[in-house]
């Protein structure tokens, strides 16, 4: 994981992977305005909080375990999968890159589904495997370029995380279809590739966007249904039913006293 003295120098920090992440933050512009409520966490590095600015909400706070706190009030240094908030207590959660950075992606995605209100937002953002960008970003962290302890996640496996948490995703794409090239004279050459590849192949984006909301199932208390005592007697003549009362006399023996007598 990048640490705090380094973070200025990460992959977003500088060349190709600086152009994907303006992309990102011109996605999350679009996104966040959009979503709305009292209180806002983001979880991820020191160099992305510029990216909560594009939100309404003015309670944002940046959480990561190598963020610097002194006199800032607005981030908090904190492990992900134990974030120190109390459950249903946030609106909006932004997690960017967050889960391609650790180990245990899914305890995080808990952890968010804990602190979030019902009907709460999650956002998320990601490096799409199955795409030039996914190759590159491999490469990278091959050669020690990218410190990181996790790995890339597909859209189908968060999907299904998410639907496991009972997420349902309303919003997000693919975006940022231009190759992880660093030449300035290649990159306005390659405008048309954003057009093209938005048409042909949406699947092989850079980048990833997504935006689900916490459901919760409510609990509707089911009333009992009683049933009606089946009738085990036959409705014949041959056969007496048995009467109310329990010590009563047949009609039979009442009339054989009464000619005694």
């Amino acid at each position: 994981m990048v640490t705090e003295n380094t973070y200025k120098n990460a992959w977003y920090s500088h060349g190709s992977g600086f152009r994907l992440a303006e992309a990102e933050k011109a996605e999350l512009d679009e996104i966040l305005p959009c979503l709305h409520g009292y209180h806002l966490i983001q979880l991820s590095e020191q160099g992305l909080s510029h990216y909560m600015s594009g939100s309404l909400i003015s309670h944002r706070v940046l959480v990561h375990p190598t963020v610097t706190t002194a006199g800032q009030k607005n981030k908090v240094k904190a492990e992900l999968d134990s974030l120190p908030f109390k459950s249903e207590s946030v609106d909006v959660v932004v997690l960017l890159h967050t889960l391609e950075q650790v180990r245990n992606p899914h305890e995080i995605l808990r952890e968010v589904h804990r602190i979030l209100i019902p009907e709460g937002y999650l956002v998320i953002t990601g490096i799409n495997p199955l795409s030039c960008w996914g190759l590159w970003y491999s490469w990278k962290k091959m050669l020690g370029k990218i410190a990181r302890a996790g790995h890339l996640l597909g859209l189908t496996r968060l999907r299904d995380w998410l639907k496991l948490l009972n997420f349902q995703v309303t919003g997000g794409r693919l975006f940022y279809y231009r190759p992880p090239i660093l030449s300035q004279n290649m990159i306005q050459k390659t405008e048309k590739i954003e057009e093209i590849g938005r048409k042909y192949w949406p699947f092989l984006g850079g980048a990833y966007s997504i935006v689900a909301v916490k459901r919760v199932i409510p609990l509707t208390l089911m009333r009992a249904k009683w049933k009606t005592e089946k009738q085990v007697w036959l409705e014949t003549e041959t056969i007496a039913k048995p009467s109310a009362n329990r010590f009563s006399t047949p009609k039979t023996c009442m009339n054989e006293q009464k000619n005694d007598k």
